[in-house]
């Protein structure tokens, strides 16, 4: 299944480019190559150096402190993925089907 979504999701992604490429070269919108300029600036340090520096900071301060307000274990007792199942059964929606304790339906009292 995973094969198949992935060929689709990649024949309409080709797809798409190609029906791009033609509308726009049928409407003249794709410059031509003598007023391509290519940037030869390189790395500058300027201000959105120094934003991505301090949010990254800002991000390992913010990890660090989780780590040592005992969030690492906080995760491993709340279970693994979606789908592991970890021994506890889930009695949710069985309740409510079959109108055990507070459930919304009427069902037989003991």
């Amino acid at each position: 299944m995973a094969a198949f979504l992935l060929g689709t999701f990649f024949a309409a992604m080709a797809a798409a480019g190609y029906v791009i490429e033609l509308v726009f070269g049928g409407l003249g919108l794709i410059p031509g190559r003598a007023s391509a300029k290519v940037p030869d600036q390189g790395v500058s340090w300027d201000y959105t150096t120094w934003l991505n520096i301090v949010f990254l900071s800002l991000a390992a301060i913010l990890v660090a402190w989780f780590a040592r307000t005992g969030g690492l274990p906080m995760l491993r007792m709340m279970g693994g993925a979606p789908g592991q199942s970890d021994g506890h059964e889930h009695h949710a929606m069985r309740d409510m089907t079959e109108g055990g304790e507070g459930s919304a339906l009427p069902g037989p009292t003991a």
